[in-house]
């Protein structure tokens, strides 16, 4: 691990972002294979609510947004835990495939840091329910070995899915933006039959200013990683669109492609995967501007407020489980959420 990587890794171990792989700790693209027999939960995909006659004990959503200095339940590590052995045979970094008798940490594709503004966006933008993102979804997190960890949360790296997931997150939310401006539909389309915990999506990495040379199993990669397999992960695209978005800027795409195909000659392979990569960028770019876009960003401000004022009313009828929705501060289950 080089200096910079350690320097790394050390603010990791200090950051609540950062928490081991053991399930026995305390509290403190395209889709391209499918794992049978999977249980889904409320924590991904939405289950009924619990009534006098039925109960249920199906792993449920994560009680609020996480605070920024909290720290990941025992009961979400377990979870992952218990969802990677049953669609990946193990708990391995995504990486280097490093397992579990090593130390691993669980990353998060959107931070457990960002700010409710930011989830609110999300929501409004994905086509979620209000206060139905919940950043400990088995869909957001997935194991890193610590210097990769670093690494991506310090914006050193990202998951890129290829045209076809891009242009499928693209053309999602804004279909999702263009039916929230008419308050008597209902969104076009569910993020929860679109991207399902069970399904893996194929990842290239793209290295932003990590360069280290690393094993991947008996396998060395250098800088910068051309050699890489395609990276499988049950991560939902439109999270890792969110994380890449605002670490791929628009006046940066040039330099990004170049960095990669240093050596691009005309005709070659090399200079038709380097236009391919530039036009994926591009793309991953157009979804991010999706968000950011003032009017939407407004739009979605004032979503939240028309949402919140019913929230006692909504409250009130989560108590008496009348219906399938809760609040942050309540278990939250029902139709369009993320996990």
């Amino acid at each position: 691990m080089s200096s910079l990587a350690e320097s790394l890794y050390l603010d990791s171990v200090r950051n609540p972002e950062s928490s081991c792989a053991d399930p026995d700790d305390s509290d403190s693209d395209r889709v391209v294979n499918q794992s049978p027999d999977l249980q889904e939960s409320s924590n991904d995909e939405y289950t009924g609510t619990p009534t006098k006659n039925n109960t249920t004990t199906i792993y449920s959503t994560p009680t609020s947004r996480s605070e920024p200095n909290s720290s990941l339940s025992h009961r979400a590590r377990n979870e992952l835990w218990k969802l990677c052995h049953k669609i990946y045979g193990d708990c391995l970094c995504l990486v280097t495939l490093r397992d579990s008798a090593l130390i691993l940490q669980i990353a998060h594709v959107i931070q457990r840091r960002s700010k409710s503004d930011d989830f609110t966006l999300y929501e409004y933008c994905l086509g979620l329910e209000y206060r139905h993102f919940h950043v400990d979804s088995r869909r957001n997190m997935f194991y890193l070995s610590p210097d990769w960890h670093a690494y991506f949360d310090r914006n050193g790296w990202f998951l890129l899915p290829d045209m076809h997931t891009l242009e499928e997150v693209n053309g999602h939310v804004t279909a999702v933006i263009e039916s929230r401006k008419n308050p008597t539909s209902n969104v076009s389309k569910s993020f929860r039959s679109k991207w399902r915990l069970k399904t893996k999506t194929q990842y290239t990495l793209i290295s932003i200013s990590c360069s280290d040379p690393f094993f991947r199993r008996s396998i060395a990669h250098q800088y910068p990683y051309l050699d890489l397999p395609l990276l499988e992960c049950h991560v939902a695209p439109p999270f890792t669109v969110i994380n890449a978005g605002p670490k791929c800027e628009r006046d940066q795409i040039d330099q990004i492609v170049l960095r990669r195909y240093p050596q691009q000659t005309e005709g070659s392979t090399m200079e038709s995967d380097a236009k391919e990569l530039k036009q994926r960028l591009t793309l991953l770019c157009d979804a991010w501007d999706l968000f950011m876009d003032p009017d939407v960003r407004a739009a979605a401000k004032a979503w939240e407020k028309s949402e919140t004022g019913g929230k006692r009313k909504r409250e009130q009828s989560d108590a008496g489980q009348t219906d399938g929705r809760s609040t942050r501060s309540k278990t939250r289950s029902g139709h369009g959420g993320t996990h």
